[in-house]
């Protein structure tokens, strides 16, 4: 059971560590933010797989959120996170007789935290070679998950250095510092993507390259390939499977984005 406690909480603070809106990547805060006055609605699926030979680690989520653009350079995102965790993430006492019906399956999916983002596109490559904006996070975690799964408070600042090349080709940089309870944040994130015909408003294909601790990179790197395919003008569908140091931990993710 102490195996299983002390993995479940390093798979928690990994999630939570790359879990917030992104407009153009998967994971990846992009320097573009809504125009003023349009909203953006994000739905996201998660599926994980912490550990392909413990299952009662895996856990799905999804994620519902809307952003709205304040200013042009400014805007506003709230979103939630509705999740289902298996026993091995759980912190409590499996034992208790309040918590047995947990001890196979875990609890039933919850609401487990709303989260709210300010991000500010500071410059533009007409002003330096890069464009560079900023991001600031809070998360507050639901009751329950207080209670099972020993969730805190997350304080989460991001800077995102981003770049245009080519025709509609990206790359982009983040690096993210906080505070997760008392655990610090320390991560950070590199993404390319480039069309993958001569349409250049067609489908993208692109790489993220996340990382948990920067502190510890060999150890706490994972890579993201990932589809990204516009439908219309205000519709796109992004993809892609995450997979870590020796496959031990999984994920996929479908995403879907409306603008308005």
């Amino acid at each position: 059971m102490k195996k299983i406690y002390v993995v479940g909480i390093l798979s928690l603070m990994f999630k939570i560590g790359f879990c917030h809106h992104a407009m153009e990547y998967i994971e990846i805060e992009s320097y573009q933010t809504a125009k003023k006055g349009e909203f953006i609605f994000h739905l996201h699926y998660d599926y994980f797989v912490d550990d392909q030979d413990d299952p009662t680690l895996d856990h799905w989520e999804f994620t519902y959120g809307v952003s709205y653009g304040i200013l042009d350079r400014l805007m506003f995102d709230v979103h939630t996170h509705f999740a289902k965790f298996g026993a091995g993430h759980l912190v409590v006492d499996l034992n208790e007789p309040k918590y047995q019906n947990y001890s196979q399956l875990g609890p039933s999916p919850f609401i487990e935290a709303a989260a709210f983002v300010l991000q500010a596109r500071v410059t533009e490559e007409k002003q330096l070679p890069i464009d560079i904006a900023l991001a600031f996070k809070y998360e507050y975690p639901t009751q329950k998950s207080k209670e099972l799964l020993d969730g805190k408070e997350v304080f989460e600042g991001s800077l995102i250095l981003s770049k245009n090349f080519a025709q509609h080709s990206n790359i982009c940089f983040n690096l993210n510092f906080g505070k997760d309870g008392e655990e610090s944040i320390k991560t950070l994130a590199l993404g390319v993507k480039t069309p993958l015909t001569f349409y250049p408003h067609g489908i993208t294909f692109g790489v993220e390259f996340l990382v948990e601790n920067y502190q510890d990179i060999s150890n706490s790197w994972s890579i993201l390939p990932a589809i990204y395919a516009p439908f219309l003008e205000n519709i796109i569908f992004k993809t892609g499977i995450e997979f870590g140091k020796n496959l031990e931990k999984l994920r996929t993710n479908c995403t879907l984005m409306y603008r308005f």
